[in-house]
């Protein structure tokens, strides 16, 4: 090989290393680019859930309290606390048995426009049942409800 040809080659590899050197220059910027934007996504995700958690759990400690100083009914506090309980990962549904048996003894009662076109006959049968299941459960629920309260408290 003769120093011409060798003068060639090293040139030639040089400038295919500098070529090299600045795609993987570019690909690491782009990857940088890319994990700093996820982070960001990630960063917002965390804040929304946290906001979701805090609002779901300042609605159970408001209708737990509610219920508690006899502002709201025992079926309505109910069924609201159950679809909130589901929705947290601090309160276990085995902690509270009587929300959710409760939860399923009135799901079936009908609330809104069906029970506004009721007879006022089906809505007086109805609501006996319905009073007569919270009379069944409403100390066990008041205790439950206090429980919960203490639960977000310590959370």
């Amino acid at each position: 090989m003769t120093q011409e040809k060798f003068y060639i080659y090293a040139s030639i590899l040089t400038v295919l290393i500098f070529i090299l050197s600045i795609g993987v220059s570019f690909y690491y910027m782009k990857l940088k680019k890319l994990q700093a934007q996820r982070k960001k996504e990630v960063a917002h995700y965390i804040k929304k859930e946290n906001e979701r958690v805090a609002f779901v759990k300042d609605s159970l400690k408001t209708i737990s309290l509610a219920f508690v100083q006899k502002q709201c009914e025992a079926s309505e506090a109910c069924i609201r606390l159950r679809m909130l309980i589901d929705r947290v990962d601090f309160v276990k549904n085995e902690d509270f048995p009587v929300i959710f048996d409760m939860y399923e003894e009135i799901r079936h009662f009908k609330t809104h426009e069906v029970r506004n076109a009721m007879s006022s006959n089906d809505k007086f049968n109805e609501d006996k049942k319905r009073f007569a299941i919270e009379d069944k459960h409403m100390d066990n629920l008041k205790r439950e409800c206090e429980l919960l309260l203490n639960q977000i408290a310590a959370h």
